[in-house]
Order: structure tokens, then sequence, then C-alpha cells
């Protein structure tokens, strides 16, 4: 009789325990969609890694007096550059030019037919050469 509830009572709980087990292959997908995922999910993963992020550049606001002067270095060799490359460099005249802390040197060779501008930046010590040709 003993041996019989025992029986029953595992029977029963083997029951309770022992279900119906639907399950099927599983699929693995990616999340990000640079690697093949939802394309939807771009915004969301940016958004997490925006708000994760805790480097913060740091920014100097310049005035307008310390903009204005490489505006002007660079509009004033621009316009060197131009006449250099217009009119075979008739408007040039040889010599040597100070544009804020740049050192611009304009040399014409007639024999070989070139206009040399020298850029030279005396704080760092740092050249470009531009060699243009020409025709008489």
């Amino acid at each position: 009789m003993r041996v019989s509830i025992l029986i029953s009572s595992f029977l029963i709980v083997l029951a309770f325990t022992v279900t119906k087990s639907n399950s099927s292959e599983l699929i693995f997908q990616f999340t990000n969609p640079s690697f093949g995922g939802n394309p939807l999910n771009g915004s969301f993963l940016l958004q997490q890694a925006q708000l994760q992020n805790k480097f913060k550049e740091k920014t100097q606001e310049k005035s307008l007096l310390e903009q204005f002067e490489p505006m002007y270095q660079a509009q004033y060799l621009s316009k060197i550059l131009d006449d250099a490359y217009e009119n075979n460099g008739q408007n040039l005249v040889d010599g040597t030019y100070v544009i804020g802390g740049l050192t611009v040197t304009v040399t014409k060779d007639s024999t070989n037919r070139i206009i040399t501008l020298l850029v030279s930046d005396p704080a760092t010590g740092r050249q470009t050469t531009f060699q243009i040709p020409y025709t008489p």
C-alpha cells in the first residue's frame, strides 16, 4: 500500500513537471544594421552610443579679430597665386612679402619660364614652394 502511494505520488509529480515542449531552430540575427541587422535599429543604437559618450570636445571661442587674421592671410595668398596663374604672372613683382606671420618670396625665372612662390613660416621653419610654369 505504501509502495502504491509512493508510485502514484511520483506519477502525479512527473505529470506536472513533464509537459510537451514546443521548440524550433534558433536563428541568430545581428542587431547592428552595419552587419546586416534591421535598419530600424540604427537610430536607436546611435542614440544609445551618444548617451554613453563621456568625451566632450574642448572648444575655444575666438574673437572676430582672431578669426580675421587667418582669413586675411588666406585671401592674400590666394590673390598672389591668382596673379601668378593669370596673365602669365605679369602683375607679379619679384620680391619678399610679409603676410601676418608668413613670408612669401616671389621669383620669376624667365630662362626656365617658371614663377616660384616660396611661402615660409619663420615661427616653425616650415616652407612650401609653388612652381608655376608660364609662357612669355
